[in-house]
């Protein structure tokens, strides 16, 4: 795939998007063409450049038994959101995903209103085993995008199992001054999100928190991960509206945070000790106290005594 590939692989029949030759200039093309060809184990490649859709790009298939890699070759892929013309307040994505069994690497997505990639499972049909690694998201939320809605997170998944969030960078991820909604995250897994591994990546200059789960998104793994002036309320998050379940076993171990938060606020490091604190543990409906989990039965997120505060930024 390539930004000046064909509009149409119909002329190129057996061909199209086997070369960089005969490349197809859109990841729905080319899912079309691998559907035809019924394979089981496919990779789309996309070629150095920036790919200016109209619309998010609908990942909906992946070969029944199989998987779809979609990977950026070379030095950057850049899916950019600048030329999207839509009115709606919560579609403005790079990337949308409905299919399981995909992996997603070596992109970046950026001028997004919503968000990076959005993973869009639904209760009847959990979208599986979705990987993301070795991505860049940057300049996302209202901040960069103008348009009705703010955003919502790099990675926005609900009714997900198995998600994979590794290696990636997510900077400059904010929402416009004023709009009241500073909450645009780097990873938000809600809605029964379950067994979720936040991996190795970095988080900087996050409006919001940088890690937030919601409405029993269980199984929650936040490790060895480096924070660096992100969060509002806390690094790492469970919230929900009080009609909403409890989000359980949350594991928070091995990260290193900045001493501040994105509005260069202190962490309130007190006699509680270490990284297991209030403003980095959770927070429910209102403010964050000891005592706000709103009747959880137990505490969503759990740390380990590996993690670190840090006063300069970790890598």
């Amino acid at each position: 795939m390539s930004p000046s590939g064909t509009a149409s692989a119909t002329a190129m029949g057996s061909r199209a998007g086997l070369s960089g030759d005969t490349a197809v200039s859109s990841i729905e093309e080319a899912q079309a063409i691998l559907r035809a060809r019924r394979v089981k184990d496919a990779k789309v490649l996309l070629a150095d450049g920036l790919y200016q859709p109209s619309a998010p790009i609908k990942v909906d298939w992946s070969p029944p038994g199989g998987q779809l890699t979609i990977a950026g070759v070379g030095a950057a892929a850049v899916i950019d959101c600048s030329l999207f013309e839509d009115n709606s307040s919560n579609t403005e994505y790079g990337v949308i995903v409905s299919a399981d069994n995909v992996r997603i690497s070596g992109q970046t997505y950026q001028n997004c209103r919503n968000g990076g990639i959005r993973a869009n499972g639904t209760a009847a049909n959990p979208l599986d085993a979705l990987n993301v690694s070795g991505n860049t998201f940057r300049r996302l939320g209202s901040k960069y995008q103008a348009g009705p809605g703010n955003g919502y997170g790099g990675v926005h998944a609900t009714y997900t199992t198995r998600l994979r969030v590794e290696g990636n960078l997510f900077q400059n991820l904010e929402n416009a001054a004023g709009t009241g909604v500073a909450e645009i995250h780097g990873v938000y897994v809600a809605n029964y999100g379950s067994n979720t591994t936040i991996y190795g990546n970095k988080f900087e200059l996050i409006s919001g928190d940088p890690v937030r789960t919601r409405n029993r998104a269980n199984n929650t793994i936040v490790d060895a991960n480096m924070f660096w002036k992100t969060g509002s309320y806390a690094i790492f998050s469970d919230w929900r509206y009080t009609t909403e379940g409890c989000s359980t076993n949350g594991i928070f171990s091995a990260n290193k945070v900045g001493t501040t938060t994105y509005n260069n606020d202190s962490w309130n490091e007190d006699g509680q000790g270490s990284i297991s604190i209030v403003r980095v543990r959770l927070w429910g409906h209102d403010a964050a106290t000891d005592a706000n989990l709103y009747g959880c039965s137990s505490d969503p997120i759990t740390f380990s005594g590996t993690n670190s505060y840090v006063s300069t930024r970790p890598w």
